[in-house]
């Protein structure tokens, strides 16, 4: 999927001050929406509330551009807070296999559901040692792409295998739209991470976050962890 500024609606996101209790560095976290997490930018809104200029965030981005997301970012970080990025594109169609976005790197790969190449790219963002300052976090905004092209079981191999991306106080933040699969996709990636946060709309586009431990009671309805 494009990007389509007219599919979007106007959210009223929580601030840094709305994190969910339960939600700590050095998690790796699934945030599970009703419809398209990018559409809010509820992952990068979180991670604000953590990272800072000296950090460093990957992101894949599997619904919009890099240089959206890039934009996104710009958006949500403050001027004096933006951590350094790098983006692997999985959208755009591209000649080349990298580029820049101002001081930002971008690394594009084929399809969002080529799961070798979106394990190099990291890499290749990654780099061979940790950052000389800061947290380095992962960002995947969405899944949910991800998922539609390739086996369940192999996302979530690919999930282990990169789950060394972040430093170890860093933030690992997966989006997903809950609404797109079935229950056993989701438990199986709650299997992978700390904790879900289940966000829900409010009859006025307000959005509600609650954290729960991945390793909760399963709910029937979900096939994850309960949000009672």
């Amino acid at each position: 999927m494009t990007d389509d500024p007219g599919a979007e609606r106007e959210f009223s996101v929580p601030g840094a001050d709305a994190v969910p209790d339960g939600l700590v560095p050095g998690s790796t976290v699934l945030v599970a929406s009703v419809g398209d997490p990018t559409h809010s930018a509820l992952p990068l809104r979180i991670l604000a509330a953590f990272a800072d200029g000296d950090d460093t965030v990957l992101v894949v981005t599997t619904t919009e551009s890099a240089e959206t997301t890039v934009g996104r970012s710009r958006e949500v970080f403050e001027a004096g807070d933006r951590p350094s990025l790098g983006v692997v594109d999985t959208v755009s169609k591209q000649q080349s296999v990298a580029s820049r976005y101002g001081d930002v790197p971008a690394v594009f790969t084929p399809s969002s559901s080529d799961l070798e190449r979106l394990v190099v790219a990291l890499s290749d963002l990654s780099g061979a040692e940790p950052p000389a300052t800061g947290d380095r976090h992962l960002l995947v905004r969405s899944l949910t792409p991800i998922l539609r092209g390739a086996a369940t079981d192999q996302v979530c191999t690919v999930l282990r295998q990169i789950s060394g991306i972040r430093t170890e106080t860093g933030l690992t933040l997966l989006g997903v739209d809950e609404t797109a699969h079935d229950g056993a996709t989701i438990r199986a990636l709650a299997e992978q991470v700390d904790g879900v946060v289940w966000v829900t709309t409010a009859a006025d586009d307000t959005l509600e976050l609650t954290y729960r431990p991945a390793t909760g009671r399963v709910s029937d309805r979900f096939g994850s962890a309960d949000r009672e």
